[in-house]
């Protein structure tokens, strides 16, 4: 059926699913396969690897989490003045999925960064072959107590994108006008 749609549709389908399910791999992949091999280092290598890997995917995501909403978006609101406007609503949902990645890092993931973030600090002006003391702070969390919570959160919120790639995937392939 998208084959009848005009061409700047199509191309926002494409870029659609393809970023967000690009976002999502990226994301799930860092809790999946980067953090348990992170997790085998000491302590002061760990937080400076998770603060690279965290400093890469913050400075990709945001656009690429906005590329594929913008995209949801433009087939929702060119769809839902035809007989397409079910469409519409699925394209719509695929926006919000993808979008909300970034309010739930600036929110549900927030203590969890800070902490790491403090011990990014606290591991700076060490050498790599200095271990940095794992005084626990309030709640008892060492550096792999956080790096643990923070990648179930990671794998979370890759969910959101992936959501958003199986309901465009969906509008583009299996709904009909």
């Amino acid at each position: 059926m998208s084959a009848l749609l005009p061409p700047s549709l199509r191309l926002a389908q494409a870029v659609g699913i393809m970023t967000s399910a690009f976002l999502s791999g990226g994301v799930l992949a860092v809790s999946y396969a980067f953090v348990p091999s992170m997790s085998q280092a000491p302590n002061t290598l760990l937080v400076r690897e998770w603060h690279t890997t965290y400093g890469r995917g913050a400075a990709a995501s945001p656009a690429l989490a906005m590329l594929s909403t913008l995209s949801y978006l433009y087939l929702s609101y060119n769809l839902s003045f035809t007989l397409n406007h079910h469409k519409a609503e699925v394209y719509a949902l695929a926006a919000i999925a993808t979008g909300s990645i970034v309010p739930f890092t600036l929110i549900v993931m927030k203590t969890v960064n800070g902490k790491m973030y403090r011990k990014v600090e606290k591991s700076k002006g060490l050498d790599r072959s200095e271990e940095m003391s794992e005084s626990q702070d309030k709640k008892g969390e060492k550096s792999q107590e956080l790096l643990d919570r923070w990648a179930m959160l990671n794998f979370g919120r890759g969910l959101l994108p992936f959501t958003g790639a199986c309901l465009g995937f969906y509008a583009s392939f299996f709904m009909t006008s």
